[in-house]
């Protein structure tokens, strides 16, 4: 294979935002962007799937731009990884001196239902890891990139939500899937820091990440207080599965918590028992968009609400996006909390009132 210089997280092209998926890669700096032998691409491929490849055409510098528009056709035309490196294969095997080491991994991700359609050409596999621990895949290898006559296979894997799978072709050894294993926890772009992070001198990982988000998190339940425990229980896990960060779990869970708290103990103090609803969700930009339902009435506030009646107003100083929408029906809470929020002493602790449809604080 190809000796490239030391490898760096990738800010080479924007990565398609897909849903369900979130992605990171590791890219070879120092070469030239239009001819060189490694190389990585993410291709939007619609209804939540994307298309990830890793290809090293060997020693000798391949046009990137004419292989990338091959994949990109074959793989937009059937969604076919197998088809996609058939087309990248006829294409380096068509050089002058084709090379005979050349690897390449092709894979579709699918995000809303977890199937990963993958082939491979050359020694390496991907490699799945999760809380279970990680795994390399079987069933989709096939001979190197330019031999002639090659046949290609393809396999299919169901993925879970909270998995990650790492596509390489260089430097992809023991010790960085021992690494991958250790922190699957992390986002994608934090994992592919810290396994380039433990790289040495003279390896060249170059690497696709890929995580599976989970599926929105939504339920309608009593508005019982002996609820709330299990729906930050629920949440916990669910922030695990989306690799959100100590700082985004921590204001989520308030956050939430302020918001169904507020449905359990008002809405419904001056008449029936009765249910809210919530839902957390994953949007394209990383942010964390959530929304409480209840279908209660609104009371007038006391002139001090105390410590139990400033949840409203915490949720306004930590989150963005921040509406409330009062009728007859019930009031709905919606607010979003940033991929990324800044550090809580940066932040205004100043109170402000958020954008109201109809009605009066409860």
């Amino acid at each position: 294979m190809s000796d490239v210089p030391p490898a760096s997280v990738s800010g080479r092209f924007p990565l398609p935002r897909c849903g369900r998926v979130t992605l990171a890669t590791v890219d070879p700096p120092g070469t030239d962007e239009a001819s060189r032998p490694v190389w990585t691409d993410a291709i939007p491929l619609g209804d939540e799937r994307v298309g990830l490849v890793v290809a090293d055409t060997g020693r000798h510098p391949a046009p990137v731009a004419q292989l990338r528009h091959l994949v990109a056709a074959a793989l937009a035309g059937e969604r076919s990884p197998v088809r996609a490196l058939e087309a990248l294969d006829r294409c380096v095997a068509g050089r002058p001196d084709p090379p005979v080491d050349g690897a390449a991994q092709c894979a579709v991700l699918d995000g809303a239902t977890g199937t990963l359609l993958w082939s491979g050409a050359g020694p390496c596999a991907p490699l799945v890891v999760g809380p279970a621990g990680g795994r390399l895949l079987t069933g989709g290898d096939g001979p190197a990139v330019g031999r002639a006559g090659r046949r290609s296979r393809q396999a299919q894997e169901t993925l879970e939500a909270g998995t990650t799978v790492v596509l390489g072709c260089t430097g992809a050894g023991d010790d960085l899937a021992a690494g991958a294993v250790r922190h699957h926890d992390l986002a994608p772009d934090d994992l592919a820091a810290e396994l380039l992070g433990r790289t040495g001198s003279g390896t060249a990982p170059v690497l696709v990440l890929a995580r599976l988000i989970p599926a929105p998190l939504t339920e309608r339940l009593p508005a019982d207080p002996r609820r709330l425990s299990a729906v930050r229980r629920r949440l916990g896990a669910w922030s695990a599965q989306a690799a959100l960060s100590g700082d985004t779990i921590a204001d989520l869970q308030l956050m939430l918590s302020e918001a169904a708290t507020n449905s359990v103990e008002h809405a419904y103090r001056d008449g029936p028992p009765g249910e809210f609803t919530y839902s957390v969700r994953r949007r394209d930009d990383g942010a964390i968009r959530v929304e409480v339902q209840d279908f209660g009435r609104w009371r007038p506030p006391p002139a001090d609400p105390g410590y139990r009646g400033r949840g409203l107003a915490v949720i306004h100083n930590l989150a963005d996006e921040v509406t409330f929408e009062v009728g007859e029906s019930g009031t709905r809470v919606a607010f979003t909390v940033p991929d990324d929020p800044p550090p809580l002493a940066q932040r205004s602790t100043a109170p402000g009132a958020a954008q109201r449809t109809a009605g009066s604080a409860r």
